[in-house]
């Protein structure tokens, strides 16, 4: 029940999107509202297999991989929401923009980032991140903020991972317990996800 938490900001994205396609064509959205939020969850689908396995989606020493591998490439979304916008014009909206949204939270929120620039580079991206990719109260929790170096701690406002070195990094920083940490807690991450989730109930009720 817990990880209903962590999709919250993609329920919210499913909400804006359909609401925004809705005054870009002029659609009054009724049941759409389902689609949106589908669509905002689809990049996620490429998780379903570890879903279906172990029972949850974590990266870490137990599972040295991360799920957007599959599908979280930008360009891809992009190009179909083009071609989409010419023949069907609020379909073609609402996929670009509830998986834009998708991938906007998927670059500051919890993960380790996503190939933005693919198909140049594998390379992960992720804003306001540290290469040690934990909160800094986790870090200090594990012992990492003491020990490690200033450069792996760090809060830039850009951080990236080769795909090279990625595995190591997992290794060594992710935790399969993140639901709990991130969003059974108050921190910047959740405290901005919930507010997006309040923001767009909100909305709904004003509309």
């Amino acid at each position: 029940m817990k990880n209903i938490l962590a999709i919250l900001a993609d329920v919210a994205n499913g909400i804006f999107a359909t609401i925004a396609a809705g005054l870009i064509v002029g659609v009054d959205p009724s049941w759409h509202f389902i689609v949106g939020i589908a669509l905002a969850m689809s990049p996620d689908l490429d998780a379903l297999p570890e879903l279906f396995r172990r029972g949850k989606v974590a990266s870490s020493v137990k599972h040295v991989y991360d799920h957007r591998e599959g599908l979280h490439f930008p360009i891809i979304f992009i190009l179909v929401g083009i071609i989409l916008i010419n023949f069907y014009p609020f379909w073609g909206w609402l996929f670009l923009i509830a998986t834009m949204l998708h991938f906007i939270n998927d670059l500051y929120g919890t993960g380790w980032g996503i190939p933005l620039l693919w198909p140049l580079t594998r390379r992960r991206y992720k804003l306001l991140g540290r290469r040690a990719n934990l909160l800094k109260k986790i870090l200090k929790e594990k012992g990492f903020y003491e020990t490690e170096s200033h450069d792996e701690t760090k809060l830039r406002l850009l951080v990236s991972w080769s795909q090279a070195e990625l595995s190591s990094y997992i290794k060594k920083y992710g935790i399969e317990d993140w639901v709990e940490r991130y969003y059974l807690k108050l921190n910047w991450i959740s405290g901005i996800e919930y507010s997006i989730f309040l923001g767009a109930i909100v909305l709904i009720l004003i509309l």
